[in-house]
Formats: C-alpha cells, sequence, structure tokens
C-alpha cells in the first residue's frame, strides 16, 4: 500500500501550480504552431485570448467534473461523488471507494479526451485563437489528473481508492480486503 497525500501540502502544491503554469504556456505555443500548419487562425487581441480563455477554462472546469461525476456514478453506483478544494485545486472523488486501476484510469483520462476532442472540433469549424487559450488552460488543469495516471500506471497497483486526503494504491488484493474490513 502506498499513499500520496497530495493535498496536504502546501509547498508541493505551489509547485505543481507553476508546472501547471509552464504546462499552459507550453501548450499555447504548441497549439499554434500546430494549428498554422493546417488553417488560418482568426487572430483576437491579448485580452480577449486571456478574457474568453478564463471564462471558457471555468466553463470546462464544470464540464470537465461533470464527466468525472458521471463516471464516478456509473462505476460507484452505491456512493456519492464529492469535491474537495484544497489551496486551488479542485477535484473530485468518492470516500470509501476502492477502484480496479482500470476504472480509476478511465474515471481520470476521459474528460481531458473528451473535452479535447470537442474542443478541437469546435476550431476546425471556428479557427479563433481563444480556443487555443481554453484547450491550453485544460490541459494545464488536467495535470492533476495526469498525475495520479501516472502514478496508478504502476504494474504493481492493482487497486486506487482515493479519499479526502490522498490516493491510496494498493498493489495486493489481500491488503484492499484487510483496509476494507
Amino acid at each position: 500500500m502506498v499513499k500520496l497525500n497530495f493535498f496536504n501540502e502546501k509547498k508541493s502544491i505551489e509547485r505543481f501550480m507553476l508546472l501547471q503554469l509552464i504546462v499552459i504556456m507550453i501548450s499555447i505555443l504548441v497549439c499554434y504552431k500546430g494549428a498554422h500548419l493546417f488553417t488560418h487562425i482568426h487572430e483576437q487581441n491579448f485580452f480577449l485570448n486571456i478574457l474568453f480563455g478564463m471564462i471558457g477554462a471555468a466553463f470546462m472546469v464544470v464540464i470537465h467534473e461533470i464527466i468525472h461525476f458521471i463516471l464516478y456514478h456509473l462505476f460507484a453506483s452505491d456512493r456519492r461523488p464529492l469535491i474537495r478544494k484544497r489551496f486551488g485545486i479542485i477535484t473530485s472523488y468518492v470516500p470509501d471507494k476502492v477502484f480496479k486501476k482500470w476504472e480509476y484510469i478511465i474515471i481520470l483520462v476521459a474528460p481531458l479526451i473528451i473535452i479535447s476532442l470537442g474542443l478541437l472540433g469546435v476550431f476546425v469549424f471556428f479557427p479563433y485563437s481563444s480556443f487555443i487559450f481554453i484547450a491550453s488552460i485544460h490541459v494545464g488543469y488536467c495535470l492533476v489528473d495526469l498525475y495520479f495516471i501516472i502514478s496508478a500506471w504502476n504494474a504493481k497497483v492493482k487497486y486506487i481508492e482515493d479519499n479526502r486526503d490522498g490516493v491510496i494504491f494498493y498493489t495486493r488484493e489481500d491488503k484492499v480486503k484487510r483496509e476494507l474490513d
């Protein structure tokens, strides 16, 4: 059993938020470069990009968490998902529920894939620069999920429990049974 107390250390969260900002900036650059290869981008001024990016990102956070909630209900129909907010990071979880590794990975990766494909589809028809900002901010927001996915990807991990304080990775079934009893 390995426990990640990701949400209890303010210094770690601050470093992680700095990493999110760096990823957002790199994502904006990469998306601009890639988009210029395929289409003509309708440039908006910097302030509109930031404004629409932030409004769109807030909307994406709501959609992102709704997708998590739907999948949590699908895989844990007997429990109600909750929202936790610590140090500016918002995540959803189901207390005292142990998920199989594949279930947990699907729950976490689905919003990134669904929202990114949706934004790409919209960008194909409306190639405005603010959509690049929205997509890039969403990718930065998804870093928390990607961090937990990478942690769960370990071959020894069999089950995952996401609770109020962090994530517990179980390596064997007998430990899960002991923890649940």
